[in-house]
């Protein structure tokens, strides 16, 4: 299989857009954009992400660490792409508060989900996440930000006649 034409025909299936975010147990912020992102199930309340073993963030996260997943409204752009560089410190310039678990949650959100890991596994070339759901919030009035291959775009809704 070629590498570049399995992510090509991957690119074909629109993804919201997520920035992880955590703390290191030093206080340390962490972030990073992400658009593997599912549910798991309901009861109990599962999610998952899957993080670049080469991601210098993926350290951090370990069994009962918190965590949270932002996922990024239209307006968000910068967002994605702020969370996606490497950088020192990725939150300087954005909007966020800290969470009673003190992780960072990102201001403006389509959606937040707050969680703590539950465990880690590994998928290749990436880790599975997945993550105990303690407390999930969202904005009905805001649309999604999208990846569509290799691209972000925005749903465009017709006006209804």
């Amino acid at each position: 299989m070629d590498s570049r034409e399995f992510r090509n025909t991957l690119g074909n299936f629109a993804t919201g857009v997520t920035v992880i975010t955590t703390t290191t147990d030093k206080g340390e912020k962490i972030g990073l954009t992400a658009n593997a992102f599912s549910s798991v199930s309901l009861d109990p309340p599962l999610v998952l992400v899957c993080i670049d073993k080469k991601s210098s963030s993926l350290q951090t996260l370990k069994k009962d660490i918190p965590f949270a997943i932002n996922i990024l409204q239209k307006e968000q752009e910068e967002e994605c792409w702020r969370f996606a560089k490497r950088a020192d410190d990725k939150f300087v310039g954005a909007s966020y508060t800290l969470s009673e678990d003190r992780v960072p949650l990102l201001n403006g959100n389509l959606a937040t989900i707050e969680c703590n890991v539950a465990e880690v596994i590994e998928g290749g070339d990436h880790y599975i996440v997945t993550g105990y759901v303690k407390n999930a919030s969202y904005d009905a009035t805001a649309e999604p930000l999208l990846f569509f291959r290799g691209k972000i775009e925005q749903i465009m809704q017709a006006e209804l006649a």
